[in-house]
């Protein structure tokens, strides 16, 4: 539609219908790997890792409870445990970011451009995290909780391109 183009080439109908672009970016990603770490070291004070005595995977995943804390033990003797490094995965990402613009011609060599960019146009969170740190004296008591998020809130930008 409008000026140049096949239907409404001409009048007002035709500029205010036509010269609109609309263009999107979109991103789905599986989580990011993670590495349970114990919360107490036992080994002199440096950083510890846990024994790994089952996947750690939880059917009823929320973001209340995202793993189970029972599947790592902390050593018996001072060394570091058998747990692998990003054995547990946060939650996936989604993200869609959308532009509309809209062409003018001012004149014949100046031509100008209104832009309205949304950045996380549907608002989804993107969860962060867990709580990573296992409670060493109590496994079950250990908070496995997400409270936090990786990316801002949606965004949205306003902007006037003139080209000559």
């Amino acid at each position: 539609f409008g000026p140049g183009r096949r239907w409404l080439s001409h009048g007002i109908a035709g500029n205010v219908l036509g010269g609109w672009e609309l263009d999107g970016i979109g991103t789905i990603s599986t989580g990011r790997p993670f590495t349970v770490y114990l919360s107490n070291g036992v080994t002199n004070g440096a950083p510890s890792w846990p024994d790994q005595i089952a996947s750690g995977h939880r059917s009823d995943a929320n973001r209340a409870h995202w793993y189970d804390p029972t599947a790592f033990v902390a050593p018996s003797t001072p060394r570091y445990g058998s747990e692998g490094r990003g054995v547990l995965y946060s939650p996936g990402f989604t993200n869609f970011d959308l532009s509309l613009a809209k062409n003018f011609s001012v004149w014949e060599r100046l031509k100008a451009q209104f832009r309205v960019d949304a950045f996380n146009a549907f608002n989804h969170p993107q969860f962060g995290f867990p709580n990573q740190n296992l409670n060493t004296g109590n496994p079950a008591a250990t908070d496995t909780s997400i409270t936090s998020t990786t990316t801002d809130n949606r965004d949205l930008q306003l902007s006037i391109r003139l080209q000559f």
